[in-house]
């Protein structure tokens, strides 16, 4: 009895050993790792900080168990690959990148973020409000926006010092900087940019006037008001550079041939997105270490109002791993990890093609050792930041904007302001209207 009980004894032990050996420690954590992958849908066209989220996500991984699959996508199908996804809820992707104007289309099929915040405590204010409205939809947030651009005016200091030309304050101290740089050098003043489509792009600099003079858009009935008095002296006067301080070319400008018109040294000005900043001071820049940086001017008397685009992050709705996708979401919001990308940019202690100065957090925006690095650019990002408003979030946007840019082009064409401005109000009032927007009789 004992030598069969002593048997039977060994033999269980011996199964325990082989089941033991069977799922060892490193079969159990790869198991619990692959319960725990995430898949993360990027835009394509190397862009230094999604680059720089790729090289550290093993970081993200040995702190979460995490495992993190990134799926890039031309820029051109994001928006399908996204609403295809969404439409099938089978879960293609836990996190997706988007430009903001194609929020409003996809909110369906993102998941709201207020709850998740409220329980870990996450506070949303840490970014200016501007970018922050860009995620909101319904009055709840559905992305994170970490990856946000603010206007900025870039200037060549060469030029400036040369001429003894101070940096413009006022869309007034602009063009008589511009007829100086005119008539003392072969530049122009500046190189706007006024072609249609291009995802609206000749409509960011217009509402930089528009909203500095009190104009708007829309009035708070959603009834057009860029064709009324305001409207239309801003819209003279930034469609009166092309007679005073532009190149003729701009008239069908797309934002990429202005910068680099004005980075091939052509212009002394140029107006847009911060991010080109970095392209200005790459060793193949003929500009540098030679562009300086100011506010988005303002009209006499009162306050700069600057624009913003973002590239924010999201949830789908159909995750299968949404506990995952949030850790994951929190992780790109780091202050530190955001602080960390840039600092390692500005000291090139990574790779170019890591390189990022994109800065979206307001503690970040003020970093001391960021605007040491950077001569204040952070501080002027700031103040855009905090005076910049943003186009509406509805999903009749893209059509609005059409319509719009359309406008622009003609009247930088020769089509007359007044006119052609109650034209475009007119249409995106019947489309408002076929909308719902407004009340019976309105």
């Amino acid at each position: 009895m004992k030598r069969k009980t002593a048997f039977k004894l060994t033999s269980l032990l011996l199964i325990i050993s082989l089941m033991a050996v069977g799922c060892s420690p490193s079969d159990k954590a790869s198991q619990s790792q692959d319960d725990k992958t995430i898949s993360v849908l990027l835009s394509a066209g190397e862009v230094g900080q999604f680059n720089a989220w790729q090289a550290r996500t093993e970081e993200f991984t040995e702190k979460t168990g995490i495992n993190v699959e990134y799926i890039i996508v031309p820029y051109k199908n994001l928006l399908e690959d996204i609403t295809t996804a969404g439409i099938s809820g089978q879960g293609t992707y836990d996190v997706v990148a988007y430009l903001d104007t194609m929020g409003p289309s996809i909110q369906q099929f993102l998941e709201p973020l207020n709850d998740y915040a409220k329980k870990g405590n996450f506070e949303f204010d840490r970014w200016p409000e501007a970018a922050l409205n860009l995620s909101t939809y319904d009055n709840k947030m559905y992305s994170l926006p970490v990856r946000s651009h603010v206007q900025m005016l870039f200037y060549r200091k060469d030029i400036f010092q040369q001429l003894n030309i101070d940096k413009p304050e006022t869309w007034e101290d602009l063009v008589a900087a511009g007829k100086k740089v005119q008539e003392k050098t072969d530049l122009s003043g500046i190189v706007p940019y006024y072609g249609a489509g291009n995802n609206g792009q000749n409509l960011y600099m217009w509402t930089s006037y528009l909203w500095s003079n009190g104009g708007d858009i829309f009035n708070e009935d959603m009834k057009p008001i860029f064709n009324k008095k305001k409207g239309v002296e801003a819209t003279e006067r930034y469609i009166n550079l092309l007679d005073q301080i532009a190149p003729s070319g701009s008239k069908t400008f797309g934002e990429q041939d202005a910068r680099t018109y004005f980075q091939q040294g052509k212009a002394a000005m140029w107006i847009g997105w911060w991010w080109a900043y970095s392209g200005f001071n790459s060793d193949s820049s003929d500009l540098s270490g030679n562009v300086g940086f100011a506010q988005v001017p303002k009209w006499e008397g009162k306050q700069s109002v600057s624009n913003v685009i973002s590239f924010p992050m999201a949830m789908m709705k159909g995750s299968k791993n949404k506990q995952a996708a949030w850790e994951y979401l929190k992780w790109l919001a780091e202050p530190g990890l955001e602080r960390d990308i840039v600092m390692d940019t500005l000291t090139n202690e990574s790779p170019p093609k890591q390189h990022s100065i994109v800065v979206t957090q307001k503690a970040n925006l003020k970093n001391n050792k960021l605007n040491e690095l950077s001569n204040g650019f952070y501080n002027v990002g700031y103040e855009n930041f905090q005076s910049a408003k943003t186009f509406p979030t509805i999903p009749e946007w893209p059509q609005v904007a059409d319509i719009l840019s359309t406008a622009v082009n003609k009247m930088a064409t020769g089509g007359a302001v007044e006119p052609t401005l109650n034209q475009a109000a007119q249409r995106i009032e019947e489309l408002m209207k076929e909308a719902g927007y407004y009340k019976k009789g309105s």
